[in-house]
């Protein structure tokens, strides 16, 4: 970074290598004042010690101990504390990030940017994107010979740089989009959002990083949207040498947005020397414009969706549905709209049939639009399995879509659900590994393997997976409910009781947990204690559904069959999305021998 150029209050003159405040001025070394314009360039990202050293000190050996005492200085210049940071944070193991807002003054020679600056944030964020691409040119051409084969990446949330948190759906939404587009090429491993996002404002390294996701490459980043403009910087690094093996800064008309995720996409591929298929190279490079309006609405659909609850997927709904009245003919919006109402539906947050339906004629309305839209085909999938019991089309829709996104998430997961109604358990634990190997983080996918394992007989393998989910979150209602159950399977009563207790507080009083609680008391022989339970969700049915298979489960650990039989069959009228796995139950074992059991089996059109 040339020129004079302002760190917070201060203003920094490299060729004077000084800086001023209210008539104040300090001195530097000129390497002290070359360590700060480094950080200057990388503001929003971490410089790392190899890299600084490199610039700053480039034909002669130091030590650590010579950045170490630059940054003291610095930080004395700045009056800094570095266990409160407001200019230099120590990134331990990885370098240093410079977290004041930098302004480059302008020159008579103003760009775009000088010229219809909103404010001087806006003008620091997108200069620093600039000089991010800038910074690794070089090194990028000197390593282009000796590229490493790349065979697994993760996106890491882009860095929202508009010092605005109301715009955190935007960089959200862009990462999102960045890593659906990657995880159409079959030969690259990528890493779910769900995964990355655990990794949003971290001060972990990229090793560390690296380590936990098990990734060749990293990819981080910073978004800007200012106006009608939006830059993006990016970066991918090779975590086993932490080298920078690309970097660059892409300026942009909103309504170019979906070309500038495709140019990012495809440098990367091309970076990693992966061979795409031609479907891959569409789906990946694709170029259409969308008005900014209606990306907006879709990003916050999308960011409201990731939230997960019944308030959230209902704004999600609002959201999804204004990107369509802005934009009717963009398929992603219909598909993403799919996926909301089977949320509603299959979270019984709404009945089957005012959810699933709908979700029906979006996705084939998405389809009318993009047939190679993966998410469209899952969706239709998802609503086939669990709504129509369409068994055939359900998985001819499930091995499109991974066909179309091979990394996709979309459609693997509730296909490895499938495999398993079918009988088809071996399949169904490889296909929730791979899930789960592509978001190792994910709860979801944990507490889905963990149900898998019930189904094969497996009940320490299942118990193994909720473990699982309560190291990555110690208060996962989740991680408790899977554990209970696995305990009640194996007789160990006392064990189950306490861990679904504890469920059902986490969870807010959450039906599904509720009716895990009542069974356990139930075939631990606490009559009295099942039968509030169940009494409590009898009473919630009549003002909100409430699945009649979770109150079956109950009345069949209490033994009494011609009430479990009654909610099956209540089940069973409402096409509850519960059904498919009637065979699988472990709750059902008493139900089996009885004529009426393999009768609504059959009904259902279980093979």
């Amino acid at each position: 970074m040339s020129g004079t150029f302002m760190v917070g209050e201060w203003r920094v003159l490299p060729g004077l290598n000084s800086l001023e405040r209210a008539g104040r001025t300090v001195h530097l070394e000129p390497k002290v004042m070359q360590v700060l314009v480094i950080l200057a360039e990388h503001s929003g990202l971490v410089a790392s010690k190899e890299q600084i050293l490199a610039r700053v000190w480039p034909d002669t050996f130091v030590s650590d101990e010579v950045l170490t005492r630059a940054i003291s200085e610095l930080r004395k210049a700045f009056e800094d504390n570095p266990q409160q940071p407001k200019y230099i944070q120590t990134i331990p193991k990885g370098g240093y990030r410079l977290v004041a807002p930098v302004v480059r003054e302008p020159t008579e020679h103003a760009s775009w940017l000088a010229v219809h600056r909103k404010n001087v944030a806006t003008i620091a964020a997108a200069i620093l994107l600039a000089a991010a691409a800038s910074l690794y040119a070089l090194r990028a051409r000197e390593h282009a010979a000796s590229k490493t084969a790349i065979t697994s990446l993760a996106v890491l949330p882009l860095t929202n740089l508009s010092g605005d948190a109301g715009q955190d759906y935007f960089a959200d939404g862009m990462t999102d989009e960045l890593i659906t587009r990657l995880s159409n090429i079959s030969a690259l491993r990528v890493i779910s959002r769900t995964s990355v996002m655990h990794y949003k404002g971290t001060q972990k390294t990229i090793p560390e990083i690296a380590r936990e996701l098990n990734v060749d490459a990293v990819m981080e980043g910073a978004v800007q949207r200012s106006g009608d403009r939006v830059r993006v910087s990016a970066q991918l690094i090779e975590t086993r040498t932490d080298r920078h093996l690309w970097a660059e800064s892409y300026d942009r008309d909103l309504r170019d947005v979906l070309a500038l995720e495709g140019e990012v996409s495809s440098a990367i591929a091309r970076e990693v020397q992966l061979q795409l298929t031609p479907t891959e190279h569409a789906r990946l490079s694709d170029k259409g414009t969308l008005s900014p309006e209606a990306h907006e609405a879709y990003l916050k659909g999308s960011y409201y969706w990731n939230k997960l609850t019944e308030e959230d997927v209902r704004k999600s709904v609002t959201y999804f549905e204004e990107a369509i009245r802005l934009a009717p003919r963009f398929a992603p919006a219909y598909a993403s709209l799919a996926f909301s109402y089977n949320l509603l539906a299959s979270d019984e947050y709404v009945a089957p049939q005012d959810g699933f339906p709908k979700a029906k004629e979006l996705a084939r309305k998405a389809l009318d639009l993009d047939q190679n839209l993966a998410g469209a085909h899952a969706a239709l999938g998802y609503a086939l399995y669990l709504f129509d019991w369409n068994w055939a089309a359900a998985e001819a829709e499930f091995r499109r879509a991974n066909e179309l996104e091979p990394n996709g998430q979309g459609a693997r997961g509730v296909y490895a659900l499938y495999l398993s109604s079918m009988g088809r358990h071996e399949e169904a634990i490889a296909e929730m590994k791979r899930v789960v190997e592509l978001d190792p983080l994910a709860v979801l996918a944990l507490w889905n393997l963990g149900s898998l394992y019930w189904d094969a007989g497996q009940p320490e393998q299942a118990a193994e997976q909720f473990r699982k989910i309560l190291e990555i979150d110690s208060n996962s209602p989740d991680g408790h409910q899977g554990l209970g159950i696995t305990y009640a399977m194996e007789k160990r009563y006392d064990n189950a009781i306490a861990e679904l207790q504890q469920a059902v507080k986490l969870s807010g009083q959450d039906v599904w947990m509720k009716a895990s609680l009542g069974y356990a008391y139930a075939v631990a022989g606490r009559k009295k204690a099942a039968r509030e339970v169940l009494s409590d969700l009898e009473r919630t049915s009549k003002r909100k559904y409430v699945s009649g298979y979770l109150i079956a489960t109950v009345y069949a650990g209490l033994g009494d069959k011609e009430a479990a039989f009654h909610w099956l069959e209540a089940a069973f009228e409402n096409r509850d999305c519960q059904m498919p796995q009637l065979r699988n139950e472990p709750s059902f074992e008493s139900l089996r021998s009885d004529p009426r059991f393999g009768g609504l089996v059959r009904r259902v059109g279980l093979p």
